[in-house]
């Protein structure tokens, strides 16, 4: 891809210890989680840090409903949860088959409120799942279990594919969605890094996989058939997830623990719009 050369990071926002999962509304706020402050915060378009709700617990990731309410992947809590537009906290899902869950780290939300979320819990070595949860019954099915750390999840724009970065092996899985996403195919290495922690993962327009790599500072872009093709610094040696976001959805956002910094750049085409986090006029319920 062209002008990735010429990426420069900006600071839209500092102060804001272990940022993480960031969502960008329809306006332009930005809404991420204070890990371990374990709060849920939102930036306005003037860079100011507002607190949304202190949960007690360690959020890892929030993504928005198009009624303007979060969801919200919490580790500490053990739960998927749900934030309304006045700041109340309620749970979703925090156990399958009677097995609380481990510690939700990532989500997606898919069509016919579906979500999938990664379940990884509090230790890296420990074993982790990928969740198939549905909004308005709490109803969660286990698709996968074994899995060291799986950390970032998005779906591919014409959902056949769920991605998951799987942090401890270094390296993006693809499964197939199969029986209406229901269930899931063999995993696949749709890329392997030589080290550090792959961790938040968007698409873009044109297919490439943006993989953020916390321990080695840099987002790494992954062409659609799995080649790295760059790898751009962030100033910082963790960061940990992006989105993109704005009325033409060419702003990429990005989370960066060692700056304790929301960052944002102009990227040379818009995101993927389809399965994002934030709004972008996509019904999701």
């Amino acid at each position: 891809m062209e002008r990735l050369s010429e990426i420069r990071w900006k600071t839209v926002a500092t102060g804001i210890v272990s940022p993480e999962g960031p969502a960008v509304d329809r306006v332009g706020d930005v809404f991420l989680v204070s890990r371990w402050t374990g709060r849920v915060v939102r930036v306005d378009a003037s860079g100011q840090v507002l607190e949304v709700v202190q949960t007690g617990g360690k959020p890892q990731s929030v993504a928005l409903l198009e009624s303007g309410e979060l969801l919200l992947a919490d580790a500490k809590n053990h739960a998927l949860q749900r934030i309304s537009q006045t700041g109340s906290l309620s749970t979703v899902a925090g156990s399958v088959d009677g097995d609380q869950f481990r510690g939700p780290h990532d989500l997606v939300v898919a069509e016919n409120g579906v979500v999938y979320m990664t379940d990884p819990g509090l230790e890296m070595d420990a074993p982790g799942r990928i969740l198939r949860i549905e909004i308005s019954t709490g109803r969660t099915t286990a698709l996968a279990d074994g899995y060291r750390f799986p950390n970032g999840i998005t779906i591919s724009v014409d959902g056949r594919y769920l991605m998951v970065a799987e942090s401890v092996t270094h390296r993006v899985l693809r499964f197939e969605l199969l029986e209406g996403g229901t269930r899931l195919g063999s995993p696949e290495t749709f890329c392997q890094f030589a080290d550090h922690h792959p961790d938040g993962i968007a698409f873009d327009a044109e297919g490439n996989l943006l993989v953020t790599i916390c321990g080695g500072g840099t987002l790494e872009v992954v062409a659609p058939e799995g080649k790295v093709i760059a790898s751009i610094a962030t100033g910082g040696k963790s960061c940990t997830n992006c989105v993109f976001g704005g009325d033409d959805f060419q702003t990429l956002y990005l989370t960066e623990d060692d700056q304790q910094a929301l960052l944002s750049t102009r990227w040379p085409v818009p995101g993927q719009r389809r399965y994002s986090r934030s709004l972008n006029g996509r019904s999701r319920s």
